[in-house]
């Protein structure tokens, strides 16, 4: 299961929501939230990405997939940013 996933489920749980609180909260089914946790689905729209951070109570930029793991995480949220101005509108 990638970071991200992992991510989605602990926070979910964390914070004592279902499958279904989750979901109605983000406007999808069940089924897509369960396929975020397992990693089915690993490419979100903005405004899901959005939603969910705020239901997780996270920044949506931990919901970004980062594709280079040996710089640390916030250098490469801010790469991302700087080569996609258009995730800056997630904050």
């Amino acid at each position: 299961m990638c970071e991200i996933a992992n991510k989605i489920k602990s926070r979910r749980i964390q914070l004592g929501l279902t499958l279904e609180d989750v979901a109605q909260a983000v406007g999808v089914g069940r089924s897509t939230v369960r396929k975020w946790e397992t990693g089915m689905i690993k490419n979100m729209g903005r405004d899901k990405i959005a939603a969910l951070a705020k239901v997780l109570q996270i920044s949506p930029v931990e919901l970004v997939p980062m594709p280079n793991q040996t710089r640390s995480e916030d250098e490469e949220r801010l790469e991302a940013l700087h080569q996609n101005p258009r995730l800056g509108l997630l904050f």
